[in-house]
């Protein structure tokens, strides 16, 4: 339950312990991994090119129409960066990033990435409630889960894609939510270079509801 008193997104609620999986191992609510710390820069067009030869090997869905993008970005009143669209309507409908987890855009009819049936549901469905907005604003969409709640999301009022980290297990429900210091192509080329990134909270200075 959030501090407003409303319950939490469905995707947003953490895992108890018993049900958490290989993902990632929790340890007093920290989670082991490593942080993009040295980003290489690679074009738009060499990210999507080897994407689209992870799409081919794991036979991901194919891409998800235009129409359904449109309708997204006019439900979340903001553009998706250019680069996250181009690899949902030229490459796959979801099943990329970190752990293969990227959630589709449109649902596929199986399989559901990151125990999710689309980005369109989400907001069809409302699972953001309004008492929500102040820890999830609209223009920071959910992305890929790394299992227990831990989230990455993407800033879509930045051209190109600054990434947010979202970890319930913080001090409080304002902190859950942080800004990362890379971008979607950066972290994207993380991972296409075989690594698994997790989100880094940064230090709290002063907080009254820590």
């Amino acid at each position: 339950m959030s501090d407003s008193g409303g319950p939490l997104p469905r995707w947003a609620v953490p895992a108890p312990a018993s049900s958490r999986g290989s993902r990632g191992v929790a340890v007093r609510g920290t989670f082991y991994g490593a942080p993009v710390t040295h980003p290489v820069k690679w074009t738009d067009d060499e990210i999507i090119a080897r994407i689209r030869e992870f799409a081919q090997a794991n036979e991901l869905p194919p891409p998800a129409p235009a129409e359904a993008a449109d309708e997204l970005e006019a439900a979340l009143g903001h553009p998706m960066p250019a680069l996250l669209r181009r690899i949902y309507c030229e490459v796959a409908n979801g099943g990329f990033g970190v752990d293969g987890e990227v959630m589709a855009l449109v649902d596929t009819g199986g399989p559901w990435y990151s125990d999710e049936d689309s980005l369109t549901d989400i907001y069809q469905r409302g699972a953001i409630l309004p008492e929500e907005r102040a820890i999830y604003p609209r223009h920071i969409m959910p992305l890929v889960t790394l299992g227990c709640a831990i989230w990455w999301f993407i800033d879509l009022r930045s051209p190109h894609g600054q990434m947010w980290g979202c970890d319930p297990y913080g001090p409080c429900d304002r902190h859950r939510l942080f800004l990362e210091r890379f971008t979607l192509a950066e972290w994207l080329t993380d991972w296409l270079q075989g690594n698994r990134t997790f989100p880094q909270r940064p230090e709290i200075q002063v907080c009254a509801d820590c």
